[in-house]
C-alpha cells in the first residue's frame, strides 16, 4: 500500500507541473485579447481566461497545502460569480446541442460568499457536465436561491444556506438507479450506453457536499428528466476581489524607449509566448535556451534585462544569476526571474542572489512590463532614454 504522504506529494507535483501548461494557455489568451475582438469572441475569451484562473488556483492550494502541511488560508469568493462561470462554461455546449440554457441568481445571492470556492466550483461542474451530456433536446436550467438546508433541524442555525438548482429535460433517474446513485463506482444506464466514464463524478459532488455541511439531493420533476438540489452554507459579506475580463497588454512609449531584452527558458513554447509579448510591448530582445548559452549571450549586446526562468537543465536560473553577478562587467544588469513555483525558492533567497524583480507564472503582461520598465530606471528613479 502507497505511503499517504507520498502520493500527497506526487499529486501535488502533477498540480505544480500542470502550472506551466495553464501558464501558457493563459498569456496565449492574453495576446488573443490584444487584438480586436468581436463581443461573442471577448466574452468567449474571458471566459477561457476565468477557467483558467480557476485551474490555477486549484492546483496553487494542493500545492501550498502539501508544502506547508496545512490548509492555505482559503480566499472569499462570491456564491453568484462561481456558480456564474461555471455555467457559462456549459452554456457554449449547451448551444452547440441545440438545448435551451437559462441561469437565473436571486438577487440576495449576490451578497453570499463562502470560502469553498473549489469544492463548490467542483460539485457544480459535475452537476452541469452530466445534465448537458445527457440531454439531447429541451432545457437545462440553472437556479440559485437563498434556502433552507435540507435537514428541517439546522432551519434555526445561524449561518446562511444557498441553494443551486439543476434542472434538465434528460431521460431522468429510475427509482432502481436512485438507489445507488450517490455510490462510487456507480453508473446509470444511459451512462452506460452512451459514454464512458468512471461512475465517480455524482460520489465525489455528495462527499464533498457533506464535507462543506451540506447535502446533495435529487428530486423528480413532475415533468421528467431529472433536478438536483445543492445546498451549503454560505456567509453573507464582501468577496475577495478577483481578475476579471481580459488585461490589455501594455506598450511602450516610442521606438527611443524600447528595451533590450533576452529571454532565458528552456522551454520552447514559453519562449515563443515571451516573445510575442516582447513584440506586443514594443522591445527588442534575443532567445537562448539555457544558462550556459545566457552567459554566451551577454558580451556587446547591451541588454537592459534578462528574464531567467528557474528550473532548467543543467545550469538552474538562480545558478546563472549568481555567475553573472559575480562578473564585474553584469554586475549592475536587472535580472528578472520568471517562475511557476515561487513557494519552493522563495522571493527572499531570489533577491538574495541578485534578481531586481520576480514574476509568478501565470505571468501578467502589465506586471512583467512594469518589472521591465523598472530595469531601465536608475537609482535616482530618473528615466534612461537610448
Amino acid at each position: 500500500m502507497p505511503d499517504r504522504d507520498d502520493e500527497a506529494v506526487k499529486l501535488a507535483l502533477l498540480a505544480h507541473d500542470l502550472r506551466t501548461p495553464l501558464a501558457a494557455m493563459r498569456l496565449t489568451a492574453e495576446l488573443i485579447g490584444g487584438k480586436p475582438l468581436d463581443a461573442d469572441q471577448f466574452e468567449k475569451l474571458s471566459i477561457l481566461l476565468r477557467s483558467i484562473d480557476a485551474l490555477t488556483e486549484m492546483t496553487g492550494e494542493l500545492v501550498e497545502a502539501v508544502r506547508s502541511e496545512q490548509v492555505p488560508v482559503p480566499s472569499r469568493q462570491g456564491v453568484a460569480d462561481i456558480v456564474h462561470d461555471c455555467a457559462e462554461l456549459f452554456r457554449i455546449a449547451a448551444d452547440e446541442k441545440g438545448l435551451i440554457f437559462r441561469l437565473h441568481i436571486e438577487p440576495a445571492v449576490h451578497g453570499l460568499v463562502t470560502t469553498h470556492a473549489t469544492e463548490l466550483r467542483r460539485i457544480v461542474t459535475t452537476l452541469l457536465d452530466n445534465a448537458v451530456k445527457y440531454t439531447d433536446q429541451g432545457s437545462v436550467v440553472v437556479d440559485v436561491s437563498e434556502g433552507n438546508p435540507f435537514d428541517a433541524e439546522r432551519t434555526g442555525e445561524d449561518a446562511d444556506f444557498v441553494c443551486v438548482s439543476i434542472t434538465d429535460t434528460g431521460p431522468g433517474i429510475d427509482s432502481e438507479e436512485e438507489t445507488r446513485l450517490f455510490r462510487p463506482f456507480s453508473r446509470g444506464k444511459r451512462g452506460l450506453e452512451t459514454t464512458e466514464g468512471s461512475g465517480l463524478g455524482l460520489w465525489g459532488a455528495a462527499t464533498q457536499a457533506r464535507q462543506l455541511e451540506g447535502q446533495l439531493c435529487l428530486v423528480r420533476p413532475e415533468a421528467g428528466g431529472s433536478r438536483f438540489e445543492l445546498r451549503i452554507p454560505a456567509q453573507k459579506g464582501a468577496a475577495t476581489p478577483r481578475q476579471t475580463g481580459i488585461e490589455s497588454i501594455p506598450r511602450a512609449e516610442n521606438a527611443a524607449s524600447a528595451t533590450h531584452v533576452l529571454i532565458v527558458d528552456d522551454n520552447e513554447t514559453n519562449c515563443r509566448l515571451m516573445s510575442a509579448l516582447m513584440e506586443s510591448f514594443g522591445y527588442s530582445f534575443d532567445v537562448v535556451h539555457s544558462g550556459e548559452d545566457a552567459l554566451n549571450a551577454l558580451p556587446g549586446k547591451g541588454y537592459d534585462a534578462v528574464l531567467l526562468d528557474l528550473n532548467m537543465p543543467g545550469k538552474s536560473g538562480v545558478d546563472t544569476a549568481q555567475e553573472i553577478k559575480a562578473d564585474a562587467a553584469y554586475s549592475d544588469l536587472p535580472l528578472i526571474a520568471v517562475t511557476a513555483a515561487l513557494e519552493a525558492v522563495g522571493e527572499g533567497r531570489l533577491r538574495a542572489v541578485g534578481f531586481q524583480d520576480v514574476i509568478a507564472k501565470p505571468l501578467s503582461p502589465a506586471e512583467l512590463f512594469a518589472a521591465l520598465e523598472r530595469a531601465r530606471m536608475p537609482p535616482d528613479g530618473s528615466k534612461v532614454v537610448s
